[in-house]
């Protein structure tokens, strides 16, 4: 191969040369390629920069297709799942309402309203009493805490704790290692992909232990980088707390091997599944993380109710975030005592109704199947993927191959803010744009705001196609 090192560095009109390790620093970053891709594709089309472009990008493509293809043999009939969602048959503006911001908060089946609506008509009264109808609540809750154990794949009902959502959930573990783990420069993990939610309570910890936040970087694709965060376990960390899929870029982290980085050198992983409960079934077994959050309204249950799983020995170590009844074993004006796991994290009395209905809501997701559901989700980020990919200035955040069904993007000159009106008032189109609550986020990828449209199973392909027409349309506004 000769030589055609330029005394300026490579320019897209020269030669691609692997041989050079700077050159192949410089094509990888500027093709978003690992080094074995790019070799992979100057050997199959030469060492032309604009064919090798072409080529890695009609890869990237048919690996989606296969990934979909391979994943999408099941059949849904969406037209009946919708009829189970009473608000989907509202009518905005009288334009058929479509809902593309299930990443904020789902809409409720029409079982789990209902189930409400029977449980304060017929059967309500507080747990934990001797009466028949609180006996009845009781019986009601802790078969939910079964149930939720069973569904993600948790070892015991002891280890599911009830909660107001997932930043409650983190805020339990971040006060409970401040308190009893991290001490002065000790350190703390998590990505700059993160929610605010899994940046404040940890920044509040550190301020109560004299502990380090650190951040792991993330690469232009949207993940992290495996070996990068290997050699950022030192002897300090303590904990890493990560996103199981990120709320703006939709990357899904392959918890399982950080599990396994983690806990080679004794850390501890805590996981905020907010956006990923929702589209796939989850194995706490299977992933082996110490914690994992996630919020019951993101999924079609009752909103101020989550759930927070804990490894036991974990949860017999750290200290409840929130005193009150039923966390108490003995009260004293002197001290108290608590009682066992997993009542000791439930101070106040529980939202009880709300659990029972969520009980209802993991009957109702066993029977649509979650693995069928998130295959036909796929189909929909792909389709909404591939037509905004084709609008002019149209820039998407966020390109690993593994997603969830949500698509962060902005259109160079314009307006995310008046975008999101405009597909309201002139589609009925529901979405999200803004900070979207990743300020940090929007620094590193130099945006001040993203527009994120998050698709759900109760969604249509002809309601995306409707997205695509509806921002090409505004694209072309002057």
């Amino acid at each position: 191969m000769p030589d055609n090192k330029l005394q300026k560095g490579p320019q897209d009109s020269a030669r691609i040369n692997i041989n050079e390790d700077y050159e192949v620093r410089y094509w990888t970053e500027k093709f978003n390629c690992s080094k074995q891709k790019l070799k992979e594709a100057v050997g199959a089309v030469g060492f032309n920069p604009s064919k090798v472009n072409t080529y890695l990008k009609k890869s990237k493509t048919e690996k989606l297709t296969v990934r979909v293809q391979t994943k999408t043999n099941v059949k849904i009939d969406v037209k009946k799942l919708r009829r189970d969602f009473p608000m989907l048959a509202s009518k905005p503006g009288g334009k058929p309402m479509i809902y593309f911001d299930s990443a904020a908060t789902t809409h409720k089946p029409k079982v789990v309203i209902e189930k409400l609506k029977e449980y304060y008509l017929k059967q309500y009264a507080k747990p934990n009493e001797q009466h028949s109808f609180s006996k009845t609540t009781t019986v009601a809750v802790e078969l939910t805490r079964r149930k939720t154990a069973k569904f993600i794949g948790a070892s015991s009902p002891k280890q599911i704790i009830f909660t107001r959502g997932t930043t409650e959930g983190t805020n339990i573990v971040a006060h409970g290692f401040a308190d009893a783990i991290l001490n002065m420069a000790d350190e703390i993990l998590i990505t700059k992909m993160e929610h605010h939610s899994n940046i404040i309570p940890w920044q509040m910890a550190c301020v109560k232990s004299g502990a380090v936040l650190r951040t792991i970087s993330i690469t232009g694709k949207g993940e992290i980088d495996l070996n990068e965060l290997d050699s950022m376990i030192t002897g300090k960390t303590r904990i890493i707390s990560i996103p199981h899929s990120s709320h703006v870029l939709g990357t899904i982290l392959p918890i399982k091997k950080i599990c396994a980085l983690a806990h080679a050198k004794g850390v501890a992983v805590m996981v905020d599944g907010a956006q990923a409960a929702p589209h796939m079934p989850v194995s706490m077994k299977d992933l082996g993380c110490d914690f994992y959050a996630f919020s019951c309204h993101k999924m079609g249950g009752p909103t101020g109710l989550g759930v927070l799983y804990g490894k036991t020995e974990w949860l017999n170590k750290i200290a409840p975030l929130i005193g009150g009844a039923e966390m108490a074993d003995t009260v004293t004006f002197s001290s108290s005592t608590y009682t066992g796991i997993p009542k000791k994290f439930e101070g106040g009395t529980p939202p009880f109704a709300e659990i029972i209905a969520f009980g209802t809501l993991i009957d109702y997701t066993k029977k649509i199947n979650l693995a069928n559901t998130s295959q036909y989700e796929v189909q929909l980020l792909k389709q909404a993927t591939e037509g905004l990919s084709k609008i002019k200035n149209v820039r998407i955040f966020g390109t690993s191959d593994n997603k969830e069904p949500l698509i962060s993007f902005d259109i160079e000159g314009k307006d995310v803010k008046k975008l999101e009106r405009y597909l309201h008032n002139k589609w009925g189109i529901a979405l999200r744009a803004g900070e979207l609550t990743a300020q940090p986020l929007m620094k590193v990828l130099g945006v001040k705001q993203l527009i994120r449209a998050s698709f759900c199973y109760y969604n249509t392909p002809q309601e995306v196609e409707t997205l695509i027409k509806g921002v090409e349309t505004f694209a072309k506004m002057k």
